[in-house]
């Protein structure tokens, strides 16, 4: 097999078994967490991160054309995706802090309890799989530490945001047939029909995104009390 087909074959196999190399996937989060924090203002770390984005969406979304894959896989319907472009394009607000703290939910699901499509590693859907969501997480916590504004209510925010954003990622699941945000099958919980699965995931991610913003609006306080002492 040439390095071409080695990382672009759309003839599928199997996917990569990660074996004892598993724990590499939740430590390496840690650390690139650690790291978007302690340098989220650093010039050169964020544009690392924001183009080596850029350049991965583009050579993925690449690929899934050239692959001619089906519209029920090759869509930017899952969260991961959503936030990708989103933190990159779009403007600063609420919609984009929204999508910031899914962008940190994404990353860690992802690397915790990683899907890979059916292709050996390193082929481009798992570099993808791998790459993609440190720099998701990355971007998404610089955005969170550099312009994460406190708002009033903001869970029940949250809580719209999400029951509307699955709503439609669901509604893409029954015109496509796809399994985007999950929503179809979900990992863990089982199948319980399109209705349950939406209610139960959208529950589920909406009680982990309140947390993970109380998190980071509890420590934008104590900075700023630090800051005023």
């Amino acid at each position: 097999m040439s390095l071409w087909d080695l990382f672009f074959t759309s003839q599928p196999t199997a996917p990569p078994q990660l074996g004892a190399w598993y724990f590499l996937l939740p430590t390496s989060l840690v650390v690139v967490g650690l790291l978007s924090i302690r340098f989220a203002s650093s010039k050169g770390y964020k544009n690392f991160w924001y183009w080596g984005q850029l350049i991965q969406l583009l050579i993925i979304n690449s690929w899934y054309i050239a692959a001619h894959l089906p519209v029920s896989e090759s869509l930017p319907f899952y969260h991961s995706r959503m936030a990708m472009w989103i933190i990159l394009l779009a403007p600063k607000g609420r919609f984009k802090q929204y999508f910031a703290l899914v962008g940190v939910f994404g990353s860690i699901m992802a690397l915790v309890h990683p899907v890979f499509y059916p292709y050996p590693f390193p082929h481009v859907s798992s570099i993808n799989n791998v790459f993609g969501h440190w720099a998701l997480l990355a971007n998404c916590l610089i955005y969170l530490v550099q312009s994460y504004q406190v708002e009033e209510r903001d869970a029940w925010k949250i809580c719209q945001m999400t029951f509307g954003v699955n709503a439609i990622i669901q509604l893409a699941n029954l015109v496509t047939g796809g399994n985007y945000g999950f929503m179809r099958r979900p990992p863990v919980i089982g199948n319980h029909g399109l209705v349950l699965n939406y209610l139960i995931v959208t529950i589920l991610m909406t009680g982990t995104l309140i947390l993970i913003n109380a998190i980071v609006k509890s420590s934008k306080k104590r900075k700023r009390t630090s800051e005023s002492d």
